[in-house]
């Protein structure tokens, strides 16, 4: 492609020239404080407002900006190309331009900055400058306001939550909406309560009941169903990141295996109501709260999921991060390089935050009878490095510590006088430190050694029904086996009684030396046992052997073995009071180099009581992020938009709430509740908001015209089901869902599994692939589902080979697809709304259903009608029925909760 350079007349240049660097025509009057202060506080006000003053300079009135900082006043009224913010932010040389960070200012907005100066600078007389940090909202203590009285008052502004929103919408002329029809209702708060859509029975029970409690009483079933925990529980896994393990092959470099225990934790949690404080209690500081309770133990998985092999600094990061966002709604990580640029948060700060954090490590533990670690297992945080320093990072960066200065456990000042912090040492009891004497550890290895001893006892009594038919050689093996297993299972009840001599000081028949002696005894006896093993076994493969070469290779291995069974012995005939206890946990390995051995050495004595003195802080009463976060993802969740748009950052960033009188009524009802999830569902289930359509037919032009977003909530938001609520509504309906609760995660390549979809195997690097076309949680950080609406899901639910099986049995569940059947097509057209929809079909959709089914059935291969074999639907085309349900499934009534 050519560059054609035309020339520009001498005069044109000069004119162009000239409009470039005069003040530009002040043709339109710029309004101060929306097109200048709301600039400047979006900006600038990070590094030139209350919080910091770069140069001594303030832009947070236009006072401040008159009098200017270290290099003169900031402004010139009626002169704007001699102001220094107009030059600053005009300049094209990067080492001058402001804002130094993001992208520079846009045209408009400094033209707007320059006709601003240029008009003498005009500000209100009573310009009010930023408002101290520390007197945010969100970081006072919220108060429980009075409801308001709503006049005239109406049986829908009884409830506190609508009388809250009908006193704005009443300011706003603003009026609700009708209510949502009963079927549509049981359909919403299903899916929403439990992620599945009502039963056939469910739906008639309910219309059948006209009693004024009848809402009530279905959501009293459904919170009690254990459905409940489950959805709710994947809610709040989305906030917590969970995460299965993923790593390089078999190598777990993220996460940790068996993440599964805490994801059970979860909804156990939640379906027997456990306080929302006891369990950040749980997740922080088990292991310091409740040492000895492997049941709550599996609550600190939050922290094991927060593991990164390569690099600490990372690990830790991610562990602040994600804990002050999803609890208490602060984006500290902006102060890791730098003091924080809105909220008083500083970069030491976040250094002090980290020395919390920074003594802990994973270690699995022991679970039930697998004392194979790779199989089960408990993932578990506890405090491994007591005296671990922290030091601040010099701009963020971890090779440029300042060792000088190692900084103590703290949390930022403006929080810390709200709620105590208070660190605690904890001494710990001694299945803590020494998991292998607890009798669960040693009931494990005794039935793994039961099962050895009876593989080898009837490889014995097999043996010598045979008679003679195996060599001298290999009845010798055999009785070595049957001797090893005995041994195995006797040096288990030795060690195991030692173990509880040694470490829990118990009395028993006995001098403690001759106990621990027959300890150690058992173990060389046990090494004699098996070197032998290893020589009879080789002598037997020697004998076989015809090559000499390879014959050659194994009198080598036989020598090396007699010098190792010689070895054994004599350490058998002076075995001491030494031995190995039983491994009851393991810790992680930190990284590569990280010997076997001293990952099995004993756990420290105590913990240092920092995270459990978090926990205490963020679960206090007195925290005033703690209980307003959380009822502002419940509200979300329920009501489709959360009270404070951005919710995991309540600081000066964020937006601020659109309802604060009933964030804090609902925050103050939460933490008096007795922090109950369950109450708060019931709260805001049983409002006449929630109650209301989610359509906007029927709505008054005022009302549109007013609040067309629906801000006000004069009607329900429409939710699109997330992924896991599509998939297991799918085998619901078909009556194939596997009820089962918890276990080990389904793997990915189950693409047919019958389980609920949040028991899917879920990371990072595996994921199952339709909950991923319909925006399945990204396990780095899902504070809010990304919706899409995309043509792939329409694709995937028509050609996913699980949806058309259970198109076809749901079509049997409503009435059979061969032509045998005698329901009528508009009969089925019927139920099949009601099913999948909710709603009862009008008359046109019938007729267009009728329709469509005829036209499905013209189109089909002759015997094509008839039921076919589910197993043999890979090919052929769907029944009519099945076919029309299949488009029901990709119905937007189907996949929005209305």
């Amino acid at each position: 492609m050519r560059l054609i350079v035309r020339a520009v007349p001498l005069p044109l240049a000069l004119m162009v020239a000239s409009l470039l660097s005069a003040p530009l025509p002040l043709a339109e009057a710029v309004d101060y404080e929306k097109d200048v202060k709301a600039l400047f506080a979006e900006r600038c006000f990070a590094c030139h407002g209350v919080l910091k003053q770069e140069a001594g300079l303030r832009l947070d009135t236009a006072a401040f900006m008159k009098t200017g900082g270290d290099s003169g006043p900031a402004i010139t009224p009626g002169a704007s190309h001699s102001s220094l913010v107009w030059t600053r932010v005009s300049s094209t040389d990067p080492d001058l331009r402001m804002p130094p960070e993001g992208e520079p200012l846009k045209a408009n907005q400094i033209a707007a900055i320059e006709k601003w100066i240029q008009s003498g600078a005009p500000a209100p007389e009573q310009e009010e400058p930023e408002q101290d940090p520390e007197q945010h909202w969100s970081f006072q203590a919220p108060v429980r306001p009075m409801v308001p009285t709503i006049s005239p008052p109406t049986e829908e502004t009884l409830h506190p939550i609508d009388a809250f929103l009908a006193e704005k919408q009443q300011i706003a002329g603003v009026q609700s909406v009708s209510p949502l029809d009963r079927r549509l209702w049981l359909r919403r708060v299903s899916l929403d309560l439990t992620g599945l859509p009502p039963s056939d029975a469910d739906q008639n029970a309910f219309l059948e009941d006209h009693s004024p409690d009848a809402r009530g009483k279905v959501i009293d079933r459904l919170l009690e169903s254990p459905q409940y925990g489950e959805r709710w529980g994947r809610h709040w896994m989305d906030i917590w990141r969970y995460s299965d393990w993923w790593g390089l092959g078999a190598e777990v470099r993220n996460s940790q295996k068996h993440m599964w225990h805490w994801r059970d934790w979860i909804i156990e949690s939640l379906q027997q109501d456990k306080g929302y404080d006891q369990m950040i209690l749980e997740m922080l500081a088990a292991d310091e709260l409740y040492p000895e309770d492997v049941s709550r133990l599996r609550a600190t998985g939050y922290l094991a999921r927060q593991y990164f092999k390569f690099n600490r600094t990372t690990w830790m990061d991610e562990t602040i991060e994600h804990t002050f966002k999803g609890m208490l709604g602060l984006t500290v990580n902006c102060s890791k390089c730098h003091d924080h640029k809105y909220d008083p948060i500083t970069q030491q700060n976040y250094y002090e935050l980290r020395a919390i954090f920074e003594p802990y490590q994973v270690r699995m533990d022991i679970i039930g009878d697998e004392t194979d670690l790779q199989n089960n297992g408990i993932p578990r945080a506890f405090d491994c490095n007591l005296d671990a320093p922290t030091y601040l990072h010099v701009r963020g960066d971890e090779r440029n510590p300042q060792t000088d200065r190692p900084l103590a456990p703290n949390v930022p000042g403006f929080l810390s006088s709200t709620a105590p912090f208070e660190v605690r040492t904890v001494q710990l009891p001694v299945r803590a430190v020494h998991p292998g004497v607890r009798d669960e550890v040693a009931a494990a290895y005794r039935k793994q050694a039961i099962r050895k001893k009876e593989n080898a006892t009837a490889a014995v009594e097999g043996m010598n029904k045979e008679g003679e038919t195996k060599s001298p050689l290999e009845r010798e093996i055999l009785l070595l086996k049957k001797s090893i297993a005995d041994q195995e299972l006797q040096s288990i009840d030795l060690r195991h009684t030692a173990d509880r001599l040694r470490y829990l000081a118990e009395t028993m028949d006995g001098s403690p030396d001759q106990v621990l002696a027959e300890a150690a005894r058992s173990v060389t006896q046990l090494a004699v046992y098996r070197a032998e093993l290893a020589c009879k076994e080789l002598d037997w493969q020697t004998s076989q052997e015809s090559d000499n070469k390879k014959k050659e290779e194994l009198q080598k291995k036989q020598e090396t073995a007699n010098k190792q069974l010689d070895e054994a012995r004599k350490k058998h005939e002076s075995p001491g009071t030494d031995y190995p206890s039983l491994v009851g946990s393991e810790k992680t390995a930190e990284s590569n180099i990280e010997s076997e051995e001293s990952r099995k050495k004993p756990f420290p004595k105590q913990s240092t009581g920092r995270r459990s003195a978090l926990a205490r802080w963020i679960a206090s009463d007195k925290n005033p992020l703690t209980a307003r976060v959380a009822v502002n993802h419940l509200w979300a969740r329920h009501f489709g938009a959360p009270l404070v748009p951005t919710v995991f950052d309540f600081g000066r960033k964020g937006s601020p709430p659109t309802h604060p009188e009933l964030l804090d009524w609902l925050a103050v009802e939460f933490m008096e509740s007795g922090w109950s999830m369950k109450h708060m569902h019931r709260l805001m289930l049983t409002s006449s908001l929630y109650a209301r359509t989610s359509s906007s037919k029927g709505a008054t032009e005022e009302t549109l015209r007013s609040d067309r977003e629906n801000r006000l909530y004069w009607r329900m938001n429409p939710i699109r089901m997330e992924s896991q609520v599509l998939r297991d509504s799918l085998l619901a309906l078909a009556e194939e869902l596997d009820m089962r609760t918890g276990g080990p995660s389904v793997p990915v390549s189950d693409a047919m599994s019958k389980r609920r979809s949040l028991y899917y195997f879920h990371s990072k690097n595996e994921h199952n692939q339709l909950l991923s076309v319909f925006d399945d949680a990204n396990v780095l950080d899902c504070y809010r589902r990304a919706t899409s609406i995309v043509p792939q899901q329409a694709l995937a639910l028509e050609n996913s080979q699980l949806a058309q099986e259970l198109a076809i049995k749901i079509a049997q569940r409503i009435g059979a697809t061969s032509p045998n059947s005698n329901i009528p097509d508009g009969d089925f057209v019927v139920l099949a709304f009601r099913k999948l929809l909710g709603y009862e079909p009008n008359p046109q959709e019938i007729e267009r259903s009728i329709r469509f089914l005829e036209s499905l059935r013209q189109a089909m291969p002759v015997n094509q009608d008839a039921a076919p074999d589910v197993a043999s639907q890979k090919s052929d085309p769907l029944p009519p029925q099945a076919a029309f349900l299949l488009a029901l499934l990709n119905h937007n009534d189907f996949i929005t909760i209305r």
